[in-house]
């Protein structure tokens, strides 16, 4: 009796243990899938190495900046929730905080402008009507997928 809970305690170790090893990789397939669709948007373009390496730096530098605004904003929006939790929370002790929020959205929005027009300026305007035009329909089909 004593070895077969050796047993199944031991099987049991293995199979948690080999269940958090497994949740633990990194799951790659998305970025892979990613760098798929980049690619195609890039070989459907038909761009050159040189936009191609400017749309590169343009996209790293934009995922930086937005990555920061959203560290902040995610901060921000914390505190709210806790505020509100308090049992003396008024719309005056709210309101800063909400107005930093809109702000940092403000941000966001101003950024995601700011990077459309970065990529305005590397592509042709042929390009960029196509980006526009596949970026339309990746939409229309992201909308269909929830539709059905």
């Amino acid at each position: 009796m004593k070895k077969a809970k050796l047993i199944i305690i031991g099987l049991l170790v293995v199979c948690f243990s080999a269940g958090a090893a497994a949740y633990a990789q990194p799951d790659t397939r998305y970025q892979e899938q990613r760098d798929k669709q980049r690619e195609r948007i890039f070989k459907e373009l038909n761009l050159t190495a040189e936009q191609q390496k400017k749309l590169e730096a343009n996209r790293k530098v934009h995922r930086q900046e937005a990555d920061k605004i959203f560290a902040v904003l995610k901060d921000k929006e914390n505190q709210l929730h806790k505020l509100f939790k308090s049992p003396n929370v008024s719309k005056d002790t709210v309101k800063p905080l909400a107005s930093d929020i809109k702000a940092l959205r403000s941000q966001l929005f101003d950024q995601r402008i700011d990077g459309i027009f970065a990529v305005k300026a590397i592509l042709t305007p042929e390009q960029f009507a196509k980006f526009q035009k596949m970026t339309q329909e990746h939409k229309k089909r992201k909308m269909n997928r929830f539709e059905q």
